[in-house]
């Protein structure tokens, strides 16, 4: 069995090794994959109802395309699991989604909001995500971590079209507002003991509050420089850690 103190390098677990690695290191890896089927599939259920939203064939046809991957990124996790003859809608149902989905989409400027801040803040947890150990999780991140992009990409493109008019700005205002404390909770917790062991094992390469800055400082340039809309530059006026860990987080 391999052990802690041995050091798991990138993709250097196949699927045949996998149960004889660190019991602990298989429930890390067990509890990413369950959180990515569950959030894939409830996440492209909340998106599906944007495509009618879209305020042009284009926005439609590009909200589509990105639902259709949604789903398409809830079938190759749950490849994972089946691969592994585990009851993936168990621990699905145990384990639940992302908590970034509890917050509901209510508008085009919601959605589109959403695509360019809340994924971006999963295109920050997925690059660290293709580093993994486990070679069939690191492929799957590796995939989804190109269309994540594209999805960026559509969010980006939404809210600029929005910005062109004072009503489209004020949505966009009302959205921001709403969305980037999601996508900073997404990170999870500060002093995160979950994230130290995702980091003892080379799942995860930094802490939960490193990332969280890092995404912040990136993200309060485009909106501030990009949109024109103002973001106090203490993170902390925006949102706080409430605890080690949060539960439904990475």
């Amino acid at each position: 069995m391999q052990n802690v103190a041995e050091k798991l390098e990138a993709g250097s677990v196949s699927a045949q090794d996998f149960r004889r690695q660190d019991p602990e290191f298989q429930e890390l890896m067990l509890n990413i994959i369950s959180i990515h089927v569950a959030s894939e599939l409830y996440g492209a259920d909340c998106f599906e109802r944007s495509i009618l939203r879209g305020p042009t064939p284009e926005f439609k046809m590009r909200m589509a395309k990105t639902v259709m991957e949604e789903y398409g990124h809830h079938l190759r996790f749950r490849s994972l699991m089946e691969e592994l003859d585990l009851d993936w809608e168990e621990y699905a149902r145990r384990k639940g989604h992302l908590t970034t989905f509890d917050t509901p989409i209510d508008s085009w400027a919601d959605q589109v909001v959403f695509l360019a801040l809340v994924d971006r803040a999963a295109a920050h947890q997925f690059r660290h995500f293709v580093n993994s150990p486990y070679q069939p999780f690191q492929k799957a991140c590796q995939e989804t971590l190109k269309e994540e992009y594209g999805h960026v990409g559509l969010g980006m493109d939404g809210v600029k079209q929005l910005l062109e008019t004072e009503a489209g700005r004020a949505e966009v205002k009302a959205a921001v507002d709403k969305w980037l404390p999601v996508g900073l909770q997404s990170f999870g917790g500060d002093g995160s003991k979950r994230n130290a062991a995702y980091r003892r094992w080379g799942i995860k390469q930094d802490t939960n509050e490193n990332m969280r800055l890092a995404y912040f400082q990136q993200v309060r340039n485009i909106i501030t420089q990009d949109w024109g809309i103002d973001v106090p530059e203490d993170m902390n006026e925006i949102w706080r850690s409430d605890g080690d860990d949060t539960e439904r987080a990475y």
